[in-house]
């Protein structure tokens, strides 16, 4: 009964497919019947042949052959659908392992791609183009065309760069260089994951599966074999069950993305583990369906491989006559994949060895000539060889002196230009030196007049305070200005008039100390003389000295109040803030 249910569920599930399959054609067929013009026409077409390419080449490869015929007669320019045509026949003629066939499609895309610059399809053929040389185990050429496919992509084109990588890895892999092959292998990963390239992802997964069983390999004996051992890599640690779930869940995914190219490979790499793991005949189960998609696709390279891998699962399970029947069938697949190969490597052989013929006997011919030249041009021609090599002796002598003697004056053309820059430096600071010795000598001799004139006014000061207090002979405020203004002021009027200076100014010299608490006294007064308005004649009467002085204190000032050349020392006095009594 439960076989009978699970053979109902089976048959639901093909019907289920099969609907799911017949829609998806239907609405190829009908995107190209509903093409509004010849472009979009061939797209379609193109896509449909996507879609036949994963399920049967040989309808593929006949879609590809009408397609060619249609672009004949479309009015727009077909070159890069032309040059994709090119490239699928390259593929198909790769996976049926005609690789001449293959390589002259390639060239053909290659050609047109370049004519129109793009640089897109430019990335893809060298990769393409890599991976045939790759089959044909000349990695070096291969790794020059992914390597250029790496180097145009300055877009750069993340999924076709990641896709670059991984080709890289296999290319490393195979030449045993496994550092660099999970290196390469890691980056296509990470830019797989950013881009969201599921298809591409789990393709790089066939690899890394791959890879980690050579190293694992490598690293533990056959008979240690086990799920629990653990391996250390660029990626991570995994075990050998780990590598097993990865290989399972990559042929999920295939199968779910009816993806055969990629499926077959995914059961190639289960029936490898299994194998590997003495699960012979789970093994065998994953063989035979890797053999039977194999043939469909007409993957012949790994038909070969499964047929190899069989041979030996048969061995294994003592079946000695179906182990001897496959290895043959390995060995005949391996002859038909290559007979091309051979073929091309004779010729190859036999053009080398005819040109090293005829190269020898043109060489022949050529000494017996020389022979007789040498004979009777022997003597002039020792001589000419003997003033030529004391000639070149003389130009090497002469090359070495004019090097060293050049070398010399560099150095010494340098050294006096260091010293040239040093000595205008010396200056410089001289000058800066003499400059401020200048300016404080000034400050000192002012200061020393200023102290003089006080203490001879001192006491006069005193006697004039006491008249103006009460208004004696007629001293008032005003009258000060006015002599002030007449260049007449007598020292009594000048204090009466700091004293009421200092009371008008009272919230100004506040606002000023709290701001600058570095001044002196002298600098407080004169601004407090520039605050009211005075000009540097009337303040040099004031301080009883000379107008340049006065300017030498206003240059001193600036540079106390932190002030710029190009700004005004009256303007900032000026607009100091009095703080708003309440």
């Amino acid at each position: 009964m439960q076989k009978l249910i699970c053979f109902f569920i089976v048959l639901l599930s093909l019907n289920s497919f099969s609907q799911k399959e017949k829609s998806k054609l239907e609405k190829l067929h009908e995107s190209i019947q509903t093409s509004t013009n010849d472009s979009i026409k061939i797209v379609n077409y193109l896509r449909l042949n996507a879609y036949y390419h994963v399920r049967d080449l040989n309808k593929a490869d006949s879609l590809l052959t009408e397609i060619l015929k249609m672009l004949d007669t479309v009015d727009y320019d077909s070159r890069k659908h032309q040059g994709q045509i090119y490239s699928r026949r390259g593929i198909i003629s790769r996976i049926r392992s005609n690789y001449p066939k293959s390589l002259r499609n390639y060239n053909k895309a290659n050609k047109l791609y370049e004519q129109i610059k793009d640089t897109n399809k430019l990335i893809t053929i060298n990769m393409n183009i890599g991976n045939l040389y790759s089959y044909q185990y000349d990695y070096i050429s291969a790794d020059k065309h992914f390597k250029k496919a790496v180097n145009i992509n300055t877009k750069p084109y993340k999924k076709q760069l990641g896709v670059s990588y991984r080709m890289l890895a296999g290319n490393f892999n195979h030449r045993e260089i496994m550092d660099s092959a999970f290196y390469y292998l890691e980056k296509a990963r990470v830019i797989f994951k950013e881009t969201k390239a599921d298809l591409e992802y789990f393709a790089s997964n066939i690899q890394f599966v791959r890879y980690s069983l050579q190293e694992y390999h490598s690293k533990y004996p056959a008979e240690e074999l086990d799920g629990k051992r653990t391996l250390q890599d660029l990626n991570g640690t995994y075990s050998y069950n780990d590598l097993i779930s990865m290989a399972k869940e990559t042929t999920r995914f295939f199968k779910k993305e009816e993806h055969k190219h990629y499926l077959t490979e995914s059961y190639y790499d289960l029936a490898k583990i299994n194998y590997e793991f003495k699960k012979y005949q789970l093994a065998k189960k994953y063989a035979d369906t890797t053999i039977l998609l194999a043939n469909q696709i007409e993957k012949k390279h790994l038909e070969s491989k499964t047929y190899e891998l069989r041979s030996m699962i048969y061995e294994k399970i003592g079946k000695l006559s179906l182990a001897l029947k496959d290895y043959k069938t390995y060995e005949k697949t391996q002859n038909d994949i290559y007979t091309d190969k051979k073929s091309k490597e004779i010729k190859e052989i036999e053009m080398a060895n005819a040109f090293a013929k005829k190269k020898l006997k043109d060489s022949i011919l050529f000494v017996k000539q020389k022979e007789i030249l040498v004979l009777e041009k022997d003597k002039a021609l020792a001589q000419n060889k003997f003033i030529g090599l004391l000639s070149i002796i003389g130009l090497v002598i002469a090359f070495f002196v004019i090097r060293i003697l050049r070398k010399r004056w560099i150095k010494e053309r340098k050294l006096g230009k260091l010293f040239e820059k040093k000595l205008k430096k010396s200056d410089e600071e001289i000058s800066i030196l003499s400059s401020d010795k200048k300016k404080l000598t000034e400050e000192v001799n002012e200061l020393l007049t200023e102290t003089v004139i006080h203490l001879q006014t001192k006491e006069k000061l005193a006697n004039n305070l006491s008249k103006l207090s009460h208004e004696e002979e007629g001293v008032t405020l005003k009258g000060i200005i006015a002599d002030l203004k007449a260049d007449k002021l007598e020292d009594s009027k000048i204090l009466v008039l700091k004293k009421n200076i200092e009371t008008l100014n009272y919230d100004f010299l506040k606002s000023l100390k709290e701001l600058h608490p570095n001044l002196t006294k002298t600098d407080i007064e004169v601004c407090s003389f520039i605050k009211i308005g005075f000009s540097r004649k009337e303040i040099a009467s004031l301080r009883k000295t000379s107008i340049d002085a006065i300017k030498s204190t206003r240059f001193r000032l600036k540079k106390k109040l932190n002030l710029g050349a190009d700004q005004s020392l009256d303007a900032y006095i000026t607009s100091i803030s009095v703080p708003q009594k309440l």
